[in-house]
């Protein structure tokens, strides 16, 4: 991998782990309103960028382990993680289990669903 590509890696997961750290602690709350790709499915958008950015600041630093001949358990220790974060994130677009989503996104979530009922009838 290339230096660059890998710096530029490394800046977009520093500004996703930012975003998805604002949206888990409830600083950002705009993305809630975010309906989602499916009708009857709540995403988290936000929430994923988060694991999505951890996968941008690892990557780089599996494959730089790799072309350095680092074992192969070592680059392995890298890769599940990079592998299993940018997975949450896709994950994320369409639904995440209740127990990966904060107390303050379930209780806006339950405040929100009376207003969308209502709204229909």
């Amino acid at each position: 991998m290339e230096l660059s590509v890998g710096l530029m890696a490394i800046a977009a997961g520093a500004a996703m782990v930012l975003a998805g750290w604002r949206a888990y602690s409830g600083r950002w709350r705009r993305w809630l309103a975010y309906g989602g790709l499916f009708p009857n499915l709540r995403s988290y958008p936000g929430l994923g960028l988060l694991y999505g950015g951890i996968s941008f600041l690892l990557a780089p630093a599996a494959a730089w382990a790799s072309e350095a001949g680092a074992p192969k358990a070592a680059v392995a220790a890298l890769v599940l993680p990079v592998i299993a974060g940018m997975l949450i994130c896709l994950l994320s677009l369409a639904w995440l289990p209740r127990f990966m989503t904060p107390a303050w996104v379930r209780t806006a979530v339950q405040e929100q669903m009376p207003r969308v009922r209502q709204k229909g009838r």
